[in-house]
């Protein structure tokens, strides 16, 4: 019976799934109309309650298959907080789409979905917590980090197993997912102002490697000495003839302090030689901050991967976190449950959090109370730059960072003093102070002058081909035939900048 509410939640979950994908999306690229029809708002209702019923399907299912020695209270708590998740986590991610995609919608239809959005959010939470407390204690810890494919097949694997053939991890998997929310969030950003989606796309494909890149070689860098904790020592490795193992990222060893600059290094370039028609910062103060989103969504990768952790304290001083990351975060295990009565302090929840409050005061807090300057206004200091929201972004995370190395762990901690990041994080708060110092300096002067100090192109639109095409002569008669003065002159169009998608 299990593996029939299994099959039959799927079928619901996935299918009330691609149906309200299909009507929203429908609606999204008509642009005759700007109002959900009747039968469409009730079907995507519709839609919203059969993945319910197949979320709350699917969670049932798996108790019963784990062959849970679950009471009726927690199985309750698990399948109605199953239920409410899979509904209010849709309606987040289909009111998000629906809100961005199509600016021009009825406005009582936008506050609508805006409210929808705004209110989803917390109660996407509150569920997930509650169907995390019904199955916490039923769990076998440490959780999985991940899966492998080899010799024997495919099979689940932890922090502590030995890894072999091809090997996903959910580390990996997460900061993945993190990139694409934060480009999301800035992709309908950009929509706002150039009426275009997809300018962006060319760039996330360009900066997620570069970050990675970058994480790898601040991270080489730091321990090039090794670090207080008997970490990595790549001078050494390179004095054996070892220098190979810099390169093996794979073995982990990522620092995203570096990742992030080398991110807005190469987002900055993109920017400017290939998206002229928008200004840089203009485009960095969207970006940046959302790195904050990114970032947030990335440590729960370290939550998997049970690292990033600060000092040893007893569970029960901790009864504030759910069951699930109490456990997860314990000391030591025995036949997947947590013994000792012991925990590591979760500092990547704790930082995540944090970046999240960041993204959210800089974004919208900063953004709507410093008021930006004009290009008519006389030059005034206290008014908002352009590219001031990139270099808060700076502060916060430098200030964050500063806090939290110290309470980490000394295992996590970069530099043969330990102190690698600490000054790192100093740096980052030195040149967002800077940054912004020089941003007005430089608007003085473009106001000074009379320029303009937003130099993005809301006109720009690429020059498309005319559709012409010349007769098609199947045989040589034919040929002979054909009045080529009649024949549409060969079109010269000169290379223009690269077309945004639609």
């Amino acid at each position: 019976m299990d593996y029939f509410y299994l099959v039959l939640g799927l079928v619901l979950l996935l299918g009330g799934i691609g149906f309200n994908i299909y009507t929203i999306r429908k609606f999204a690229i008509d642009k005759t109309r700007n109002l959900l029809s009747k039968k469409e708002f009730f079907s995507f209702i519709g839609g919203e309650v059969a993945l319910s019923i197949g979320g709350a399907l699917v969670q049932a299912a798996i108790a019963g298959l784990s062959k849970w020695n679950i009471d009726s209270g927690r199985m309750t708590m698990s399948v109605f907080g199953a239920f409410f998740f899979c509904l209010s986590f849709s309606a987040l991610w289909f009111s998000f789409y629906l809100y961005f995609w199509r600016k021009d919608a009825d406005e009582m239809q936008r506050k609508a979905t805006r409210l929808t959005l705004i209110v989803s959010i917390p109660l996407s939470l509150v569920f997930f917590l509650l169907l995390g407390e019904g199955v916490g204690e039923f769990l076998s810890y440490p959780l999985s980090s991940g899966f492998s494919i080899d010799g024997s097949g495919f099979h689940f694997i932890t922090y502590q197993s030995a890894r072999s053939g091809l090997t996903i991890t959910w580390y990996g998997v997460v900061i993945i997912f993190g990139a694409l929310v934060a480009y999301w969030v800035c992709d309908h950003r950009f929509y706002k102002k150039f009426g275009r989606h997809g300018i962006l796309d060319t760039c996330l494909l360009l900066v997620l490697p570069a970050g990675i890149i970058a994480a790898r070689i601040w991270y080489v860098v730091g321990n090039w000495n090794g670090d207080g904790a008997g970490g990595p020592n790549f001078s050494q490795y390179c004095a054996n003839g070892q220098w190979y193992k810099m390169f093996e990222i794979w073995n982990g060893g990522i620092t995203i302090l570096g990742g992030a600059v080398g991110g807005i290094i190469a987002g900055a370039l993109f920017v400017i030689f290939r998206r002229k028609y928008v200004d840089v910062r203009w485009a960095a103060d969207i970006i940046v901050p959302s790195i904050l989103i990114a970032q947030c969504i990335g440590r729960w990768g370290n939550f998997f991967n049970h690292e990033v952790y600060g000092s040893v304290v007893n569970m029960s001083d901790w009864t504030i976190l759910p069951t699930w990351i109490r456990n997860q975060m314990a000391v030591s295990f025995d036949g997947g449950h947590p013994v000792g009565g012991q925990m590591f302090i979760p500092l990547f929840l704790i930082e995540g959090i944090i970046n999240l409050a960041g993204y959210f005061v800089i974004a919208w807090g900063v953004a709507k109370l410093w008021k930006p300057k004009t290009d008519t206004q006389s030059p005034k200091w206290f008014h908002r730059s352009l590219g001031d929201l990139a270099a808060f972004y700076m502060i916060w995370y430098g200030i964050t960072r500063m806090i939290m190395e110290p309470l980490r762990d000394p295992h996590y901690n970069m530099g043969s003093n330990g102190m690698w990041s600490f000054w790192n994080s100093m740096v980052y708060i030195i040149i967002g102070v800077v940054a912004i110092v020089f941003f007005h300096v430089f608007d003085y002067f473009l106001i000074k002058k009379g320029k303009p100090l937003d130099r993005s192109d809301l006109s720009y639109r690429p020059a498309k081909a005319a559709k012409e095409t010349v007769p098609v002569v199947s045989n040589k008669k034919e040929k002979e035939k054909v009045d080529l003065s009649k024949a549409p002159k060969k079109i010269v169009i000169q290379e223009d900048k690269e077309e945004p998608k639609e």
